[in-house]
């Protein structure tokens, strides 16, 4: 059995043990030690990294009471010197004691039930079994949990028994066999945890939940706590001090002022679609005016394909066979609105491998695209001799 030293002292960054064993499993190095202060995964939370005499410790898994560090490099049995990534540790700490606080109130607020939680490198997951979770609960419970987080209490934890279990006032209510482990912070929290934690709530510092979806008929809410939220909150503080300089606005009118932006680019938008729409027809009067014999061919030189299909889509309406290329944007467009018993998608299918291009359709349109210049040219030009000899 490995010593736990995490359990305690949860702020231990050192510590001197023994190699008991060391095995190789599917290309895995694996140390056993006599005591570790490494945390291995489990409970939801990840497993502590460090080192071990210098070499990397990059997991840890226990396994029938033996602690199991996957190591980078070589070790072997005898005294040795483990160090563990405290920065890490301690955002884990702040994380998973923070998410104590939010069960302990969830519940006591809306009786709801912690199902499920993940704490991975950027946020934590909480899947709370009730819907919906609105914004006003939010705005509630993140008020609550920020109140608890001031009261600066501790966190307690201790070992019981089933027996003793029955008289433990948790949230989780369930039995054992052997002794389990509990977590208490005074009035706010109380169930059987194996992670590590921090000694006060004051050391959370804050929690800010970030948002809340549905998730399997509960509530899934992301949140971070501590250095994470401070994090979060300094990258979106430069965020909005970045939008404020470029709309001339401080942050409380600044959506007001994006959404008169957006408003004067929606119109715009219009206004250019409605001058592009107009530009298509005067286009399309002219190539009918120009076509021979129901086809028309032509090849685009600035137009994108954007504006080519357009004019198609106004063309398919006539009995035309149409051949648009927009140089370009290498790509072009084959419609065939005409008596002719040509398939679009067929011929595409068939030849447009040859000219290394990509693209499909169906019987009365399809549409390609070309690597360069010359293979849309080929295509084009086969396109057009192709229709010619069909009329």
């Amino acid at each position: 059995m490995t010593e736990k030293l995490y359990y305690k002292d949860s702020y231990i960054k050192e510590c001197e043990g023994q190699i008991v064993q060391v095995l190789k499993e599917e290309n895995k190095v694996l140390a056993v030690l006599n005591r570790t202060p490494f945390y291995p995964e489990g409970g939801g939370q990840p497993s502590d990294t460090g080192y071990i005499n210098g070499v990397r410790v990059k997991h840890v898994f226990e396994k029938d009471n033996l602690i199991y560090h996957e190591v980078d490099g070589v070790l072997e049995c005898g005294n040795v010197l483990c160090s563990v990534d405290f920065e890490r540790r301690f955002d884990f700490m702040q994380q998973h004691s923070g998410e104590h606080i939010v069960s302990g109130i969830i519940y006591k607020l809306f009786k709801g039930n912690n199902k499920g939680f993940h704490l991975g490198e950027d946020y934590i997951t909480m899947d709370i079994d009730m819907y919906p979770f609105t914004n006003d609960m939010i705005d509630t419970l993140e008020e609550e949990v920020n109140k608890a987080i001031y009261k600066n209490v501790p966190f307690k934890t201790y070992i019981v028994d089933n027996e003793g279990l029955e008289k433990v006032n948790a949230r989780k209510k369930f039995h054992v066999d052997g002794d389990i482990r509990i977590v208490e912070v005074d009035d706010i929290d109380c169930c059987p945890c194996c992670g590590t934690h921090l000694s006060r709530t004051g050391e959370i510092g804050i929690i800010k939940i970030l948002k809340v979806e549905k998730y399997k008929g509960m509530s899934r809410l992301y949140l971070k706590c501590g250095n994470r939220a401070y994090k979060d909150y300094k990258h979106k503080h430069n965020v909005i001090n970045t939008l404020n300089k470029c709309f001339s606005t401080d942050e409380y009118n600044l959506l007001k002022s994006i959404g008169n932006q957006q408003e004067q680019l929606n119109n715009l938008k219009k206004q250019l679609n409605d001058l592009k729409n107009k530009l298509a027809m005067e286009e399309v009067s002219k190539l009918i005016n120009a076509a021979d014999n129901k086809f028309i061919f032509k090849r685009y030189a600035e137009e994108s394909f954007e504006e080519i299909r357009t004019i198609g889509e106004i063309l398919s309406e006539k009995n035309y066979i149409l051949v648009l290329a927009s140089e370009i944007d290498k790509k072009l467009l084959f419609i065939n609105n005409s008596e002719l018993k040509i398939s679009c998608g067929k011929v595409f299918k068939e030849h447009i491998k040859k000219f290394n291009g990509k693209g499909g359709g169906r019987d009365s349109m399809a549409q390609g695209a070309f690597e360069n210049l010359s293979e849309l040219e080929g295509f084009y030009s086969f396109l057009c001799e192709m229709v010619k000899r069909c009329m």
